[in-house]
């Protein structure tokens, strides 16, 4: 009897053991794995003015900062282009204040003398005329001269006209504005990144060519590369906001890239749109975006994998459970 009941208890064991691993231990959270594709906000640096590399301060997959140096052209035309405008203006700033001074003393003086001369020409001239020495031609021809010569002491004593210092002042204003804008070219020589970044793109030694306009180098941006995925509605409990993610690739099958969720979408999308079933939930989905640390080795356009960390994910509604 005894032997009998022996096996029996062991089978009764072994199935409350059974019965305990299915039903009672506690449940791992599975993971939520979803599929997408990175997307990433890359800027393509470049200069307006172009030239020849001086200097390259750059590397692929180096890490940079807003306003770093990434390139350097060669400056020795702008330099003189800008000293040859700077002597341009020095010039149109002297023609200005003489403009405003006048004439000098000196300059006064011999209007001046000029003018007395040619006043006695005309009195001597008059007196001739009138004694029938000298035609009144020649008598005309010395009161125009005399009164020639009054104006220009006029002229002179009055200083720089009002019109003339407005068109010495337009003349120096546009000279500076060109040399502001040939120092705006000249800062052109010098490609520093817009943000910070990593460099994604550089194919450039010292001597090459560059046209204006042309990019000369391609940045990641700091903070802008993420994966698009969509999750179903009944898996959405389990993403919020802040949530660890793992982002795995083809070409590094056995690299986790660290990421986080940073956006879920406020809207659904359906699949069908008219929901007649509780199973048909599962078609509606949402978008959520999982920013990924930059890195060189991602690119825009690849095929990635995602897995949420569940750890922290906000609890599940009674919906979900009955569901189950």
């Amino acid at each position: 009897m005894k032997r009998k009941i022996i096996p029996i208890l062991l089978v009764l064991a072994v199935a409350g053991a059974a019965v305990w691993w299915f039903l009672l231990r506690p449940k791992k959270e599975e993971e939520t794995i979803l599929a997408g594709s990175i997307e990433a906000r890359t800027v393509e640096v470049g200069s307006l003015v172009g030239g020849r590399v001086a200097t390259v301060h750059v590397d692929e997959g180096d890490r940079v900062e807003a306003g770093q140096p990434l390139v350097t052209f060669e400056t020795d035309l702008q330099d003189l282009q800008i000293a040859e405008q700077s002597a341009r203006i020095a010039e149109a700033r002297a023609n200005l204040e003489r403009t405003r001074i006048g004439p000098r003393r000196e300059e006064v003086q011999r209007a001046r003398i000029d003018y007395e001369s040619a006043e006695v020409d005309r009195k001597r001239f008059e007196q001739l005329w009138k004694q029938g020495v000298v035609a009144r031609r020649e008598y005309d021809g010395a009161q125009v001269k005399a009164a020639l010569a009054l104006e220009t002491l006029r002229e002179a004593q009055r200083g720089g006209r009002r019109e003339d210092i407005a068109s010495a002042e337009a003349a120096l204003a546009q000279a500076e504005r060109q040399l502001s804008y040939l120092e705006r070219q000249r800062q052109e020589t010098v490609v520093t990144a817009p943000a910070s970044g990593v460099v994604e793109t550089m194919d450039l030694r010292p001597g090459d060519l560059v046209g204006a306009n042309q990019p000369v180098a391609s940045l990641l941006e700091e903070n802008q590369l993420w994966v698009r995925v969509y999750v179903p509605e009944p898996q959405l409990g389990q993403v919020h906001p802040g949530q660890p993610a793992a982002v795995f690739i083809d070409t590094y099958p056995d690299r986790a890239f660290p990421g986080k969720v940073v956006e879920i979408s406020n809207q659904g999308e359906y699949t069908p749109r008219n929901l007649q079933t509780l199973d048909q939930r599962s078609d509606q989905v949402f978008g959520v975006k999982v920013r990924i640390d930059p890195s060189p080795d991602l690119k825009a356009g690849m095929s990635a994998t995602v897995r949420l960390d569940q750890a922290g994910s906000q609890p599940q509604s009674k919906l979900g459970s009955l569901r189950r």
